[in-house]
């Protein structure tokens, strides 16, 4: 090198030394700055004039150009402290970063702005992160002028669904050095061409378009030209069709996930051409079964989920037909909610690399066998939900020495520890043993596991005390469920001190006070004991579910609970509390899905401000001591099902908003009450309506001939889907609680049978007038009471084709006529009460 280039050299290094970025791009990123708004002050360093000092900034060491920009938030960083996402606008100077290669604006919030278009100008970018910003409106075809770019990620998970979209995938077809794209959690649905684009990307390796909802799927191909595809995933989209053929040329496919949507046939013998394959996510499809020869050749699976997918019966036979390298290399076998047959022997135990096992929800049974126990490298093992049975004892337990999750609950096993000193060798995270057999006592080996934070020993025949040790062995202890045994005595005082997220005492023998509760439950069950006095005025910001029922709680109901604001269910049923509904309970929360105070004494009139509780599903209040008419207010409440004011000291009319407004209303109660006027036609418009109850009150007038409509409609509209999960859900008791009505002469609680049964109560009330033939139209109709009114006329002879009548009651009337031949052909009827 000539002297005299050497020396410029020198000085234009030395000059870029002392200078620092380039001034033009130094202003570039200020009014970026500006632009934005950053609540956390990420963006301090951003002043002085060596711009490649900055956080977030990388420049060239040489020319000192902005190559790289990271305004990337943390929030989503296990191994950082989160920070306030950036938000604003994004300066069009961005384009004067001319030699910007990477671009990351992840996990900001930009409050469904469009994406820049100019974005597109930027033609150096090989690294272009827009994932978790939550912009807005479609995806700007610009971005097409990326040539160079490798790794585009514009996935918008945790922001509203489908706020951002794709109406066409041309743009896409130009990105010819893309090798990552991820567009999950946008919306695909309009974009016919995604395929076809995606097809002539002929370097991608990465590819995710989970819950994109596609508006098609080719299921083949007459050239698949994405064979350097290593991940594909697919999942969440609702596909109904068999497997597309053309996946099995990704021969070198390493992750394949197809869960969560609704494949079916037979996962076919091809699948055995993924040698490559690593990570197979077959999740929650709709398979009939497997091919003899699917899973031979996958020499390198390490990652097997099949749950959820519609095998039933020998379905297990898949897995002890998978190959012998399989069987050694496989780490982790999920295979849940099958309804599988047969037992574990022979084929689980030859799979000695697995880590994590779950086989929970099929129809498994025999023993578990010594060599599931020895597999050494297992830290999860789920079998919950067979029918699998014999004696678990230390022995077994002990060669689980890295186990770290363990969950044997609803079998028929026997957990019996029979050394008062065992240690175990291992530290468990996650302990479920409902409905094993553990008792008498606390096993003692329990409390030297100071890294639990879950465990679930409910329905194990524990007939003790709360030891003091439960409550300290573990400082990540979260979830505890003790339900359905017989532990007595008192809670600890101390019990506000526990930071849990889930407690549940339930269906025990606890007595005395309760003291104050813990602040951190998200679910709070002590039902179904013997606790006295007041409720206490915890604070219980984070509580969701309160559920108090059947104790003998007495005083008022604590206003403390108006300030747990994300309040879902409140069930403070079957105690002896008095006092008024405090009215802020409909004021501070605005999510309440169910209110339960039946069977207590409380007083006053309803609050006006539940009306404000939108998304009240449940509201019984029955059989307490409240006055007053039913609140206007209540007709906002349009997601009622159930509305139960019986026995109460409620006057006033039947207001007709409730036939208008109460649209999904499914059962009504107004039953001992003092309503008068008649009943309003309007009732007859709740399409779902299956309970209808009005007996004991003041009502006059004569019966609506419109009746006929009422529950002919709703055995065909059946149950809102919606609302199945108040009905009944996966425990004994649901989240309902009791619904009683007098049927053939006696109260009982339909509460789990509500979809199977429907009644009309009309007794004890002033009503004259005929019965309308109509009333034959109700052919679904199991109970129909009519008794001590002051009707006339004959019986109709339509009865005769209300085919589910169980119980008819027209008793107590001034009927006259005989009794219909048609009453004959009616199989169910067992009760009829005719006394004139």
């Amino acid at each position: 090198m000539p002297p005299i280039f050497f020396v410029l050299l020198v000085i234009g290094i030395q000059a870029f030394a002392a200078s620092g970025c380039v001034e033009t791009e130094r202003n570039a990123l200020l009014a970026v700055k500006a632009g934005l708004t950053d609540p956390g002050n990420r963006l301090s360093s951003w002043e002085g004039q060596d711009c490649c000092k900055w956080r977030g900034v990388v420049c060239s060491n040489t020319t000192g150009h902005v190559l790289k920009l990271n305004l990337r938030n943390s929030n989503n960083d296990a191994n950082k402290r989160p920070s306030p996402a950036l938000s604003g606008k994004i300066s069009p100077s961005l384009l004067l970063l001319n030699h910007l290669k990477r671009l990351d604006l992840s996990s900001n919030n930009f409050n469904e702005i469009r994406i820049p278009t100019y974005f597109g100008s930027l033609k150096n970018l090989r690294y272009l992160n827009l994932s978790r910003v939550c912009f807005g409106g479609t995806v700007p075809p610009q971005l097409g002028n990326l040539s160079n770019l490798h790794y585009l990620d514009i996935n918008s998970i945790g922001c509203e669904a489908y706020d951002i979209a794709v109406d066409n995938f041309a743009w896409v077809a130009h990105l010819s050095s893309l090798r990552y794209l991820d567009m999950s959690f946008v919306n695909m649905s309009i974009a016919t061409d995604w395929f076809q684009a995606i097809n002539k990307l002929p370097s991608l390796t990465y590819l995710d378009i989970t819950y994109t909802n596609p508006s098609v799927i080719a299921i083949s191909l007459p050239h698949i030209n994405i064979t350097s595809l290593r991940v594909l995933k697919i999942a969440s989209n609702n596909i109904n069709s068999n497997i597309p053929r053309w996946i099995w040329n990704l021969t070198g496919i390493t992750y394949l996930d197809l869960s969560f949507n609704q494949f079916h046939g037979f996962i076919p013998s091809e699948l055995s051409l993924l040698k490559s394959l690593k990570v197979l996510l077959l999740r929650s499809n709709n398979f009939k079964g497997v091919s003899p020869k699917a899973f031979s050749n996958l020499c390198n699976l390490s990652t097997l989920d099949l749950s959820i997918v519609g095998f039933t019966g020998r379905g297990i036979r898949s897995m002890e037909r998978l190959s012998s390298c399989t069987q050694q290399n496989l780490q982790i076998l999920r295979f849940a909610d099958n309804k599988l047959r047969g037992n574990l022997s022979g084929w689980l135990e030859r799979m000695t690399s697995l880590t994590n096992i779950d086989l929970s929800g099929n129809s498994l049974n025999g023993t578990i066998p010594i060599g599931v126990w020895r597999l050494p490298n297992l830290t999860m093992l789920y079998l919950e939900s067979n029918f699998l049975e014999g004696v678990v004892t230390e022995i077994e337990l002990s060669y689980l020495k890295r186990i770290k999750w363990l969950s044997l609950s609803y079998n028929s096993l026997h957990v019996q520890v029979m050394s008062h000193d065992w240690t175990p060798p291992f530290q468990l995270k996650g302990l479920k043993l409902a409905s094993c057999n553990l008792g008498p006592k606390f096993p003692p080996w329990l409390q030297g596991q100071t890294q639990l934070g879950e465990i679930n020993l409910s329905k194990t025949k524990i007939v003790d005390t709360l030891p003091d040790w439960l409550w300290n062995m573990s400082s990540s202890l979260e979830v505890i469920d003790l339900s359905y045994n017989q532990i007595k005595g008192k809670l600890p005082l101390s019990l506000n001190r526990v930071m849990l997220r889930y407690l549940n005492l339930s269906s025990n023998q606890f007595e005395g006070p309760l003291p104050a509760l813990p602040q951190t439950p998200t679910v709070l069950d002590l039902s179904n004991n013997f606790f006295t006095g007041p409720i206490p005025n915890s604070t219980l910001s984070s509580l969701e579910y309160l559920l108090l029922s059947n104790n003998s709680f007495d005083g008022n109901v604590p206003v403390s609970l108006c300030e747990s604001t994300s309040l879902l269910v409140l069930d403070i049923s079957n105690n002896k509390l008095s006092g008024e509904i405090p009215p802020c309970l409909g004021m501070s929360q605005d999510q309440l899905l169910i209110l339960d105070t039946m069977n207590n004494n409380l007083s006053g009139q309803i609050p006006a401000s539940l009306g404000k509780q939108t998304g009240l599903s449940i509201l019984n209040l029955r059989n307490n001591s409240l006055s007053g008419e039913i609140p206007s207010s209540l007709q906002h409440c349009a997601e009622l099902i159930i509305l139960d004011l019986g026995y109460n000291n409620f006057s006033g009319t039947i207001p007709e908003w409730i036939g208008q407004s109460l649209s999904v209303l499914m059962v009504l109660s107004l039953r001992s009450n003092a309503f008068f006027g008649s009943i309003p036609s309007e009732i007859v418009q709740l399409g779902y309506l299956r309970i209808l109850d009005l007996s004991h009150n003041n009502l006059s007038g004569t019966i609506p001939r419109s009746i006929g409509k009422f529950s002919s409609t709703a055995s065909e509209k059946g149950i809102p889907e919606d609302y199945i999960r108040y009905l009944e859900d996966e425990s004994d008791e649901g989240l309902m609680g009791s619904l009683y009505f007098v049927v053939k002469g006696e109260t009982r609680d339909y509460a789990k049978l509500l979809y199977l049964f429907e009644s009309i109560d009309l007794s004890c009330n002033d009503l004259y007038g005929e019965i309308p033939d109509e009333i034959g139209d109700l052919q679904a109709l199991q109970n129909l009471n009519f008794s001590m009114n002051h009707l006339t006329g004959h019986i109709p002879d339509q009865i005769g084709k209300m085919h589910a009548l169980e119980s008819l009651d027209v008793a107590m009337n001034s009927l006259s006529g005989t009794i219909p031949q048609s009453l004959a052909t009616l199989n169910y009827l067992s009760h009829y009460k005719r006394v004139v």
